[in-house]
């Protein structure tokens, strides 16, 4: 889960630079957060499509959740975003489903004693039996929680808090100088 939380006294030194009122303070706040927290889901949705080598980042929409942390208190309110880190079907990743030696791969990932089957909207997938028998037998899903942790402390966890205070700083100087935002 990416947990961006912000430190009151910088937001208030850029504030103080360029003597903004609560309420130009409080409204760039809001919506530096805002664009930050979306940029912090695109960022997310690209490093890990490029990171696991997915055909498509779409199988991601479902798996990145923002949600918005409410001012209480002294707390100024904050984003964070949920990422689902569940087992993912073999299916979803790059490459051709063929059969090996020991079983299936698709691209650089595979699985032993799996094997190449018809799923039900008529595309070729890997399957592998559940039990000793003929059925039953599921779809072959593989663990990427490791993968993804490892993928957003290396490419995204570096850059959120640079980009919030930047784009911040740049909204606090719109409403100040440029009088944008009323």
């Amino acid at each position: 889960m990416l947990d961006l939380s912000i430190d009151a006294k910088k937001l208030r030194a850029i504030a103080d630079e360029f003597e903004a009122s609560d309420e130009d303070l409080r409204k760039a706040y809001f919506r530096a957060l805002g664009r930050t927290a979306s940029r912090m889901r695109t960022m997310a949705r690209k490093a890990i499509r490029e990171g696991l080598e997915l055909r498509s980042a779409a199988v991601l929409k479902a798996r990145l959740r923002m949600t918005r942390q409410k001012p209480r208190g002294d707390l100024i309110g904050g984003a964070r975003l949920w990422i689902g880190e569940n087992d993912m079907p073999l299916r979803y990743f790059k490459g051709r489903v063929s059969k090996t030696a020991t079983g299936v791969s698709v691209g650089s990932r595979s699985v032993a004693g799996g094997f190449i089957g018809t799923g039900a909207n008529g595309a070729t997938m890997p399957f592998v039996r559940k039990g000793s028998g003929r059925l039953p037998i599921e779809a072959v899903s593989v663990e990427v929680q490791d993968d993804v942790d490892e993928i957003l402390d290396r490419e995204v966890y570096p850059e959120i808090a640079e980009y919030f205070f930047n784009t911040f700083r740049a909204e606090v100087r719109a409403r100040t100088i440029y009088n944008v935002g009323g």
